[in-house]
């Protein structure tokens, strides 16, 4: 399949990424599209898997060039979100998901959190059911 990595950084040399799997220069602001690649690739990349985290650069794949695992198009697999304990969740930018390995659902005592996914929204890390400010 064909994948477009597009470099999100400004225009300054400080930005450009090299990604060393596909040993590929992505200037920033520019994108390439790297061909014969399939889903497995993209997840196992863990330095291309970081990049897309940290929001410096977006993977999206094109529909017509989608190999067998057709399940996740345009984006990476869901199970590369970064884990982290409620205390230990790093600064965010909005957007940017994870999962909170002892975060509390809405059922969930005080310190008996069993987990769940959070996004950066308004400053804060906030769990997906009910946007409510993650605790442990």
């Amino acid at each position: 399949m064909d994948a477009t990595i597009l470099n999100l950084g400004s225009t300054s040399p400080d930005d450009d990424v090299f990604l060393t799997g596909p040993r590929v220069e992505v200037k920033a602001g520019q994108s390439v599209v790297i061909s014969d690649l399939t889903v497995s690739d993209l997840d196992a990349d863990r330095q291309l898997r970081q990049l897309v985290i940290d929001g410096k650069v977006s993977v999206s794949v094109a529909n017509e060039t989608v190999d067998n695992a057709s399940a996740t198009v345009g984006s990476l697999s869901p199970h590369a979100l970064p884990k982290y304990t409620v205390a230990n969740l790093p600064t965010g930018f909005v957007g940017r998901v994870a999962f909170a390995t002892n975060g509390r659902t809405g059922a969930e005592g005080a310190g008996a959190g069993t987990g769940c996914p959070v996004i950066y929204s308004n400053a804060q890390w906030r769990r997906f059911e009910d946007m409510a400010t993650i605790t442990a």
